[in-house]
């Protein structure tokens, strides 16, 4: 095996450290194992006999200071062996190793489940799963293992426990905590890179708690194993319902986390495992062990066991691993996120559609760059730098990576998000920072314009500040924008925050309804800022409305003391200036009105499809126009009260980019736009009605 860290280390501890003379011997899970231990310090390192000639992904690691299991001494232990932590658990709580002591039957399951923390090695790295261990045990953990030598990137943090997540992102080290997977592509490859076993033959799925999930596929492995090879279907058998030396229980029985146990039958619905295909199995075990099943009769019980456990299922897809409803089931159990979810059914943390990445942690005023943080981020963190004032000191810093899909490389894609926190502001801060969609010269002073003249205008944008830095190579320069996060969210994400359409009374009824046609007044503001900034992208031929691009800002309404929609915002310049016929034309007009009109009643009438037991398309449709009529003479009086400077602007760009000419037609449009409002309101609700009769 190609040396990887935990090679290392292993080598390390050999190498350096103190050898205990004798070699323990313990028996359990169907086999006796030799052990080895090691002083180093104050610390004692036990490994299993030649572990380190074949270590697995999944190696269990066990972690907890001495104190713990033996009042009055200092440091830590540490395990790495095979099979699961149990190996290694249950003689260390027994007092099998050496004078390390032992746990009385009163502390042990305490200790046990509070203050032993357990890890597995997966691809070289230590991956904790923090369980119910406090949050200071782990931290204390994570820096004794880094002066061992282990280097940030080779402790990840399976866990999203909500402490420990606090403490990490305020030592900018969030990117240590495992991201969760939002596509299926990715929840696949987490699942199938669970895939794993214990000591037998029989395969499981194995969770970032320790848990090992045995499915309806994996459980029909036992009649495999029957009918090829009966020692090992032995073997399989036992691991599920024996009790080992040590053991009250057998794993099916041995809890593990929040009802779940060693070993868990997946998918099942709650309590049938316990009380009728577990049950089946032990009787199977029993009647083998006293020898009253003949051949037939083993496998007729198999079979039974296995009608059982599809028939007891929560749903008949989750015996299918392709289905993606398996999928999504089993990744929310692999990644722990089964115990934190909302009531609704959903993980904020799945909402999250970004990955941090390894930045930097401050101490005092300087940054402590970690080894892993590339040449992007750390020109981010200065320019951040330079923008506090005298006197204001950086608290924490966190670098997030924004992804559209799982397809980009980690750490290559455009859009970066930067959080942090100073001594001066009491909320944190957010930058975004993209990559300019063209490299091209004098495309960031084209964008620079475009922004500044819309937000002239009244265009609700945030700050835009251009930055450079040098390529991997160190010959390129590479251009980017950092500007200020839109405060809010894009509609898909205000909506399920917002109704809760259930078992409503009169009053709540009304609220909810004025909410709603508040966001669609707020959706016509923001179709009155698309058209103006005649937002169009030629290769697909979209005025980029309705994808995400509006930012919905909430506020709170004293008089109803509910949350309600306040503004809206433009998160993105693309396409602004985009509209390809630049010719003072009512046929011109005629064209972009179609165009952008019939998206924007497409996106109305998706809106209120949602809500059409609340409120009628027409009301939904009056309000849209409400919106848009107000921001369209808002920008127009803008316009009118600055007009010669707005005529004259000319920030003398290249050439290539024709701003002048495309910002004059802009103009001319917006005086245009404003006269034909009643016109343009005729047209829509037109528009409305087409595009309801062809959903």
């Amino acid at each position: 095996m190609q040396a990887n860290p935990i090679i290392n280390f292993i080598k390390r501890v050999r190498q350096e450290a103190r050898s205990k003379p004798e070699i323990v011997q313990h028996g359990g899970f169907g086999k006796s194992r030799d052990f080895y231990g090691c002083d180093w310090g104050c610390d004692t390192f036990i490994f299993e006999k030649d572990i380190w000639k074949n270590l697995e992904n999944h190696a269990p690691v066990l972690i907890v200071k001495k104190s713990d299991i033996l009042k009055g001494t200092h440091g830590y232990i540490f395990t790495l062996t095979t099979g699961n932590h149990s190996v290694a658990l249950h003689p260390l709580a027994l007092g099998s190793f050496w004078n390390l002591g032992s746990l009385s039957s009163k502390r042990r399951q305490h200790i046990i489940s509070h203050c032993v923390l357990c890890a597995n090695v997966i691809n070289g790295k230590l991956e904790i799963s923090q369980r119910d261990v406090d949050a200071t045990r782990v931290t204390d953990a994570d820096y004794w293992l880094q002066s061992l030598g282990f280097r940030l990137n080779e402790i990840v943090f399976a866990d999203r426990n909500s402490n420990t997540l606090e403490i990490y992102r305020r030592l900018g080290q969030e990117w240590r905590i495992k991201p969760l997977a939002w596509t299926q592509n990715e929840m696949r490859a987490a699942i199938n890179h669970s895939y794993t076993a214990i000591n037998s033959k029989l395969k499981y799925y194995h969770s970032s708690t320790g848990v090992h999930f045995l499915t309806y596929d994996g459980l029909r492995k036992l009649l495999y194993l029957f009918e090829n090879d009966y020692g090992e279907f032995i073997v399989a058998l036992k691991e599920l319902v024996f009790v080992y030396i040590g053991q009250n229980s057998s794993n099916l029985r041995t809890e593990k986390i929040n009802n779940h146990h060693e070993i868990e039958l997946f998918g099942l619905h709650v309590g049938s495992a316990e009380t009728v295909v577990i049950p089946q199995l032990e009787q199977l075990m029993d009647l083998i062990t006293h020898k009253k099943l003949n051949i037939n009769g083993i496998k007729r019980v198999i079979h039974e066991v296995l009608v059982s456990f599809k028939m007891h299922l929560e749903r008949p897809e989750l015996a299918d691993s392709t289905s993606i409803d398996f999928i999504e089931t089993m990744y929310i159990h692999l990644s722990g996120e089964i115990y934190h979810l909302n009531t609704n059914g959903v993980s904020a943390a799945f909402d999250a559609r970004r990955i941090a990445l390894p930045g930097a942690t401050f101490r005092g005023d300087q940054p402590d760059f970690h080894q892993e943080v590339d040449r992007r981020s750390k020109v981010l963190i200065y320019n951040i730098e330079q923008l506090l004032s005298n006197e204001e000191r950086m608290e924490y810093l966190n670098v997030y990576e924004l992804r559209k899909g799982s397809t980009v490389e980690v750490g290559k894609a455009d859009t970066r998000e930067i959080v942090f926190k100073t001594n001066r502001r009491p909320l944190c801060t957010s930058l975004i920072e993209k990559r300019l969609a063209s490299q091209n010269p004098g495309y960031g002073s084209y964008l620079l314009a475009r922004v500044h003249a819309f937000k002239s205008l009244g265009i609700n944008i945030g700050e835009y500040r251009l930055l450079t830095r040098l390529d991997s190579s160190g010959r390129r320069r590479m251009h980017f924008f950092l500007r200020n996060r839109c405060p809010g969210e894009p509609l898909e994400y205000v909506k399920p925050k917002l109704f809760n359409n259930k078992n409503m009374n009169e009053e709540s009824y009304a609220e909810t309804k004025n909410i709603i046609l508040a966001l669609a007044s707020l959706l016509g503001n923001a179709a009155a800022q698309n058209l103006i900034m005649k937002k169009y992208i030629t290769s697909t031929k979209s005025c980029r409305f309705g994808e995400g691009k509006e930012i919905f800002k909430m506020g709170f309404n004293a008089q109803t003391g509910t949350e309600v929609p306040e503004s809206v915002s433009m998160c993105s310049m693309r396409g602004a200036i985009g509209w390809p016929d630049l010719s003072y034309t009512d046929e011109n007009l005629d064209a972009a009105s179609n165009c952008y009109l019939n998206k924007f009643a497409s996106v109305l009438v998706d809106f209120h499809d949602e809500y059409q037991s609340i409120v009628s398309l027409k009301e939904c449709a009056d309000c849209f126009m409400v919106g848009f009529d107000c921001k369209t003479k808002e920008i127009y009086w803008n316009y009118m009260v600055n007009k010669e400077a707005f005529d004259s602007f000319n920030p003398q760009l290249n050439r290539r980019y024709g701003f002048i000419k495309k910002w004059r037609f802009v103009l001319w449009a917006l005086e245009q736009q404003h006269s034909r409002l009643e016109l343009i309101h005729k047209l829509f609700i037109h528009k409305v009605k087409i595009s309801f009769d062809e959903k």
